[in-house]
């Protein structure tokens, strides 16, 4: 086994041991301060929050969910990114009792499944889940109260188990007043759960990962006394029931003093960057990866491709001489993500070398993160002090890593297995699940291949249970090929997998979404053309593969393909609706291959 661990680079100013010390910290540290802006809708009125306007009313929210007798219960938040999820969630973990954060995309019997597993007994929603709470309510009787949290005006149903959220931290301020500091002075374990966060998957195959206040809070120290950030302006793009933007998109920002800024959605996110002057933005690499794409096409249009490249080793060559000109080289660039931008982070899947080398060459530093769900969520991270391309980084500080190989040699591939209190407490009744993912010395089982460099840093290959096993042995991981297949000029993304064929071999195919506008002129509107130059690409990769990782067949569409909220391709459903496709054809992927679907 191959071991390395983290290196506290600094000391931490922040040395929480509950979530409500860290809400506390903030209100003393950075008192009236802004913590969160956002608009009360799209382009509408702009609303500031304090950090002492949070601790204030997540107090009194807690102390009104005690009052109707919350305490102790486990409760659903799910919804939009906004201010009063984030408040809801605190409020929950802060003396009430569990908070079970959904995903705002799932399916109504997706909801309903989960709500029940989760043994919640109270649902905190908005008005874009209405029709979902809604079912709930029919199908739940043990539900006590659902909880709405921005009512449109006559949308309250009639139900009495339906109440407001405003009303309900309105009586919580009331009760303060008045001397109610049943929730203020609520004892809090640090070592038991608090939140439950359900993996992405089908219902019946999501685990629900269970965290506790050491967990979270470990993996906060942490991670600040491995990068250290000031102030400035975030914004919250993730949904904040996936563990990336829950800690780190909100309680690591709070903890250095950001103000988080609330996008109005995905289309307004130009707007939002410029109005704001984003300086820290948080992100999968499918939305770093369409920035990237957004600004080289403007390059190419005003041809200027040229010249930006030669402007990065001018600059590059005068950074040896601790010279940096970058954001004047670059300002227009910059300017086009607001002007103030810094810092971007991208974690949940690797990401192609070349765009986290533009954008460090522009003048915004670029890191990797990794971790899971299980993990809270980060085990390592690439820094200011070690950032190596293509790596993930250095286990953060207090963090320990290892790669599950016998090989000693540099580079050897093996399961990545962590250790630190960072680890989850277990899966939700499931004694089963929890025993599988753990060594009998204490490694959680990350699920994940990779390999440790000269410095200690991880390189991740690609997750265990998507690895193509061929019938010589031999193993292939898709995302390997993937990152290689997403950098054809016209390929919006694409998904790599082992078809059994009817021989009984096995052959790596892929599926491409393309973009018309950004394929050659002479294929836009001919599908043959549009194949045929796919295929001479894909003869361009295969050659700098090993030959047995070749693609042999593949097929191409305009259509997006299924993913998470975070972005991650769902692999699973993908390649069930490949072969359904080609059954329901009378079709093989050799028959298929090259075709539009």
């Amino acid at each position: 086994m191959q071991y390395t661990k983290g290196t506290v680079n600094h000391k931490t100013h922040l040395d929480c041991a509950v979530i409500r010390d860290l809400i506390n910290y903030c209100a003393r540290e950075y008192g009236e301060s802004n913590a969160f802006l956002f608009h009360d809708k799209p382009n509408g009125k702009e609303i500031h929050k304090s950090y002492i306007d949070f601790k204030n009313d997540i107090d009194a929210l807690g102390t009104a969910l005690i009052s109707i007798g919350a305490k102790d219960s486990h409760i659903v938040v799910i919804g939009n990114n906004s201010y009063k999820w984030a408040v809801s969630h605190n409020a929950i973990i802060n003396g009430v009792g569990v908070s079970v954060p959904l995903d705002k995309q799932l399916s109504e019997p997706e909801i309903i499944s989960l709500t029940e597993r989760g043994l919640a007994d109270y649902f905190i929603f908005d008005q874009s889940h209405l029709n979902e709470a809604i079912a709930v309510s029919k199908a739940n009787t043990c539900i006590k109260n659902f909880i709405f949290k921005n009512p449109e005006e006559g949308s309250m149903p009639d139900d009495p188990r339906f109440i407001s959220y405003d009303n309900l931290i309105a009586d919580g301020y009331k009760l303060i007043s008045e001397g109610n500091t049943d929730f203020i002075n609520a004892t809090l374990d640090a070592n038991t759960m608090c939140s439950l966060l359900f993996t992405s998957g089908t219902t019946a195959l999501s685990k629900g990962v269970m965290l506790s206040h050491k967990n979270v809070c470990s993996n906060m120290n942490n991670i600040n006394s491995t990068i250290k950030i000031n102030r400035g302006r975030g914004l919250s793009v993730l949904p904040l029931h996936h563990t990336l933007e829950n800690s780190i998109g909100m309680f690591y920002l709070l903890a250095s003093g950001v103000c988080i800024c609330y996008t109005d959605g995905l289309r307004y996110l130009s707007n939002n960057l410029k109005e704001w002057e984003i300086t820290i933005m948080l992100g999968v690499p499918l939305l770093f990866e369409n920035i990237y794409n957004q600004i080289q096409t403007t390059l190419r249009k005003t041809k200027k491709t040229r010249i930006v490249n030669i402007m990065r080793k001018v600059s590059n060559f005068l950074r040896i001489f601790k010279i940096d000109i970058r954001k004047k080289l670059f300002k227009q660039i910059i300017d086009g993500l607001g002007g103030k931008m810094e810092l971007f982070v991208s974690g949940a899947a690797p990401i192609d070398v070349k765009i986290i080398k533009f954008f460090n060459d522009i003048g915004i530093t670029f890191l990797m993160g990794y971790g899971l769900t299980e993990t809270s969520p980060v085990i390592s991270a690439t820094s200011f002090h070690l950032n190596i391309y293509g790596s993930v980084g250095r286990p953060l500080g207090n963090i320990e890593a290892a790669i599950d190989t016998e090989d000693p040699v540099c580079g050897a591939v093996g399961e990545i297995l962590t250790k630190s209190d960072c680890v989850m407490l277990g899966y939700f009744q499931n004694e089963e699940a929890t025993k599988e993912v753990f060594t009998e010395d204490g490694w959680f089982r990350t699920g994940d291949s990779g390999y440790l460099d000269k410095k200690g840093c991880i390189h991740v290959t690609g997750r265990l249970k998507s690895m193509i096993v061929l019938t010589n042995g031999k193993k292939v991981f898709p995302e390997e090929i993937e990152l290689l297949t997403d950098r054809i000029p016209g390929i919006k993304e694409s998904l790599a997998w082992g078809h059994n064929s009817a021989k009984g071999t096995v052959d790596i195919c892929a599926k491409f979404v393309i973009d018309p506008d950004s394929l050659p002129d002479d294929c836009k509107n001919d599908d043959k053309k549009i194949a045929n130059y796919i295929d001479e690409q894909i003869k361009i990769i295969n050659t700098k593969m090993p030959v047995y990782k070749s693609i042999k067949y593949f097929i191409f569409t305009e259509t997006d393909m299924i993913k998470t909220t975070t972005l991650k391709i769902k692999r699973p459903l993908e390649e069930k609706s490949i072969n359904q496709y080609l059954t329901e054809n009378n079709l093989t992927m050799r028959s298929a291959s090259g075709s539009r679907i």
